[in-house]
């Protein structure tokens, strides 16, 4: 390797380095945040008041986080966070520093993505751990509620690297990428995704949740039937196939 492939990869590292965390710091102080945190304290009150209730904690406990986080928020949060991203940049002419610096295109995009994982993720474990602190805050925290945490903590970042390649493709493809992000997130998530029958395949949700009854032994998540035997592989096919349809998009667009 000649020294001016070395200083070129040293100067592609250290602009994703910048970019994301530029990208990063600007997500999690954005209003973005604000409404996360709203969403947490609504899930807070939520499972806060079924604490205090005559039910079964582990189950109750679990199917309300399943109901709650996995199968609505969690689509809503991440298209709060990624549908717009790309956007953003262009209207306040943050783009364009980067889209001028002599690096390959790939590189700003896998930024946007990484930092885009990291802030969901963030906020959906806060919005998860929340809730589950609510609920068994008051029913008790034993090892069971424990590994309740564990694995739908695991779930949500799960969830956030899938959504986060199909919500920032959209970014970079649409100009009003808002429009098919509450389409996605409210109607096929939230309206096709829970219709029973093998339509559900279609939605993301499906597919983390067919994982989660493998990883959760309680409440909804340990009833849900799914005919899908390659939930894990199908989740993957669809993050790489977003993350490479969205630099594809990326490096070929003009953005104005």
């Amino acid at each position: 390797m000649t020294s001016f492939e070395i200083n070129n990869i040293k100067a592609m590292l250290i602009g994703f380095i910048a970019i994301f965390k530029y990208s990063a710091r600007k997500l999690l102080l954005s209003r973005r945040s604000i409404i996360a945190i709203l969403i947490a304290l609504l899930v807070a009150a939520i499972m806060g008041y079924g604490g205090t209730q005559d039910v079964n904690s582990l189950a109750w406990g679990s199917t309300i986080i399943d109901i709650l986080v996995l199968s609505f928020f969690m689509p809503i949060t991440a298209m709060i966070f990624g549908a717009s991203m790309i956007r953003d940049e262009i209207e306040d002419k943050s783009i364009t520093g980067i889209l001028t610096a002599p690096l390959d295109k790939t590189v700003p995009y896998l930024a946007y993505y990484l930092s885009l994982i990291l802030s969901l993720s963030l906020m959906l474990t806060l919005i998860t751990a929340v809730g589950w602190l609510a609920f068994f805050g008051q029913t008790g925290i034993d090892n069971d509620a424990i590994a309740i945490l564990g694995a739908m903590v695991a779930l949500v970042i799960l969830g956030a690297v899938v959504y986060s390649s199909m919500f920032l493709m959209m970014s970079a493809l649409l100009k009003r990428p808002m429009y098919m992000g509450l389409f996605y997130a409210f109607i096929w998530e939230g309206f096709i995704g829970s219709i029973p029958g093998p339509i559900q395949a279609f939605s993301i949700k499906h597919h983390i949740r067919t994982l989660g009854s493998e990883m959760v032994n309680h409440g909804s998540l340990k009833e849900f039937a799914s005919e899908s035997t390659d939930a894990g592989l199908i989740l993957a096919t669809i993050t790489i196939a977003c993350l490479i349809l969205g630099i594809f998009i990326f490096r070929e667009k003009e953005f104005s």
